[in-house]
């Protein structure tokens, strides 16, 4: 019994050591590299390099972002800002999780809602101000505890993607 506890530990150990190694293993790709193919770069530097942001700085993380960012908004817990959605590219008139490119970044530490709210320039008159210094210098130093792209919209490309490739081999 001990032998096969032993075992089955070790082989635990060892899977879960080859999985973090491959993590490592994913170095940055410039957006270059995707050739204008802005859903594929994100897919790839945040949705499957996610690990490799958690414990760094959203300063960190905003130095490796090759887009603007075209409007911000941020997700509460109570009075405590727990994350900010990036977005980076919009399709329609006001911004949508379904539709619009973004990376959702969640913080270790929430800071406070209001001192978010006040850095931000984010009030009933102003939805969706710019990402302005003042927001940059509050947010630079929170550690992200999560990282994610838009996960919604890589799914349904991924299936349109597969379904146009089973069109195609149709067709030959």
């Amino acid at each position: 019994m001990r032998t096969t506890n032993f075992i089955l530990f070790a082989l635990f150990l060892l899977l879960s050591s080859g999985e973090l190694r491959a993590q490592e293993q994913m170095p940055y790709r410039p957006a270059a590299t995707f050739n204008g193919d802005t859903l594929r770069y994100l897919e790839y530097n945040y949705a499957k390099r996610y690990a490799q942001y958690i414990g760094k700085t959203v300063g960190e993380v905003l130095k490796e972002l090759e887009y603007p960012i075209i409007y911000f908004y941020g997700e509460y817990q109570g009075n405590k800002l727990t994350g900010l959605t990036l977005g980076i590219r919009q399709v329609g008139k006001e911004p949508s999780e379904l539709r619009d490119y973004y990376i959702f970044i969640r913080f270790a530490n929430p800071p406070d809602g209001r001192a978010y709210n006040e850095a931000s320039g984010r009030n009933s008159d102003n939805r969706f101000p710019a990402f302005s210094q003042k927001l940059y210098d509050f947010l630079k130093d929170l550690e992200v505890s999560g990282i994610r792209s838009n996960w919604y919209y890589l799914e349904s490309n991924r299936e349109r993607r597969e379904a146009a490739e089973r069109r195609n081999k149709n067709l030959e």
